[in-house]
């Protein structure tokens, strides 16, 4: 998401004992060894938090998390929600593969048969498969009010990061099933996947255990993560936040001196879900049943494309999936290697934390990944 003003609370990051716990159908509670040094880069890298998770090709999986939920105050267990940001979008394009796979939408029908989302004709030909693609030509984020909805160059020609995107696909998915997008990845996904601790919100008066957002240094956003969240479902209605219908998510950004514009509304589906690592690497074995996401459909750069979902990288004969996720004082990677069906998985709760999760995965996987390179 854009990075706006922030107010910290200056608190010098420290890290305690490594916390190991094995998801249910882990086979081993050890830390793997590729990984044993994640605590020492959370520290050189001022990351109050990380909690992390891997996948073996057989499906097994072993999980913890290392460090602080809140810098200096509160430890993370295993069972700590920290924010996917970006890792969300990978969660809604499942939920719309599996609508694609049942005939309720079209990869290649134009989402303007069922959301009237813009006025420009070239826009209106934008299709789910230009959304998921990142090909669609829509801005990442508006933030101001009465900004229009359209692409930048021909839906399908190249490739521009959207959140807005994702976005537009939830809507769809609301115009199809009557449903909000939430509760459509609830059934489709969360639940079929075992991710029993992830969610896209929680009620007014309950708090589970969740990861604060740090600015580089270590330091608690106050304003940013749990205490955000809070503050946007406080200005809407008391249901919960997975049911508000669109008008409903509008009418908060409002009440809070937003524009009604998708950045400001809650649950934002391309950056909204609160996770562990152990829950999406559950997801990402679930994914599995949808090759779809490998489509390679858009070219990027170099060894890069993007597939129906999330970025690839091939060389040689190694293929991998992987996306990045960055909300303001959070940093997140997963990787696949989709020819063995290993997968890492790392949450952190930290701005510095891409400087870790790049290690994590240049150190499991022995190589190291274009996609760090051409990542802004």
């Amino acid at each position: 998401m854009d990075l706006v003003s922030r107010r910290t609370m200056l608190a010098a990051p420290c890290f305690g004992t490594l916390a190991i716990a094995v998801a249910a159908d882990a086979t081993t509670a050890r830390t793997p060894g590729t990984l044993a040094n994640l605590s020492t880069w959370m520290d050189l890298a001022s990351v109050p938090g990380a909690s992390w998770a891997m996948l073996n090709g057989s499906g097994a999986i072993s999980g913890g998390a290392v460090g602080y939920a809140k810098a200096n105050a509160v430890p993370a267990t295993p069972d700590t929600l920290f924010e996917a940001a970006s890792l969300s979008k990978v969660v809604l394009a499942v939920a719309v593969h599996d609508m694609v796979r049942e005939g309720m939408i079209g990869l290649d029908r134009p989402v303007a048969e069922h959301v009237a989302f813009t006025d420009d004709a070239a826009t209106r030909s934008i299709t789910p498969r230009h959304l998921l693609s990142h090909s669609s030509g829509l801005p990442n984020w508006r933030d101001e009010a009465g900004e229009p909805l359209t692409a930048a160059f021909p839906p399908g020609t190249r490739f521009r990061y959207s959140g807005e995107g994702f976005v537009l696909l939830g809507r769809l998915v609301e115009a199809v099933t009557g449903q909000t997008a939430a509760q459509v990845v609830e059934t489709r996904v969360l639940r079929p996947a075992g991710m029993s601790r992830s969610t896209y919100g929680w009620a007014r008066g309950t708090e589970p255990a969740v990861a604060w957002a740090h600015d580089g240094g270590g330091g608690v956003l106050i304003d940013k993560g749990p205490a955000g969240y809070a503050m946007r479902r406080d200005a809407g209605p008391p249901k919960p936040v997975d049911r508000w219908m669109l008008g409903e998510r509008a009418k908060a950004a409002v009440a809070l001196g937003k524009p009604a514009m998708p950045i400001f509304m809650t649950p934002n589906m391309a950056a909204g879900l609160w996770t562990t690592a152990s829950d999406y690497a559950r997801f990402l074995a679930f994914a599995r049943r949808y090759p779809g996401l490998s489509t390679k459909t858009t070219r990027v750069k170099g060894t890069l494309d993007w597939g129906l979902g999330w970025g690839m990288e091939s060389d040689g004969g190694r293929r991998f999936a992987w996306h990045w996720g960055a909300n303001d004082g959070v940093a997140n990677l997963f990787v696949v290697d989709l020819v063995s069906g290993a997968a890492v998985v790392v949450l952190t709760n930290g701005d510095a934390g891409r400087k870790v999760y790049e290690r994590a995965a240049r150190t499991v996987f022995a190589r190291e990944f274009d996609a760090f390179a051409w990542l802004k």
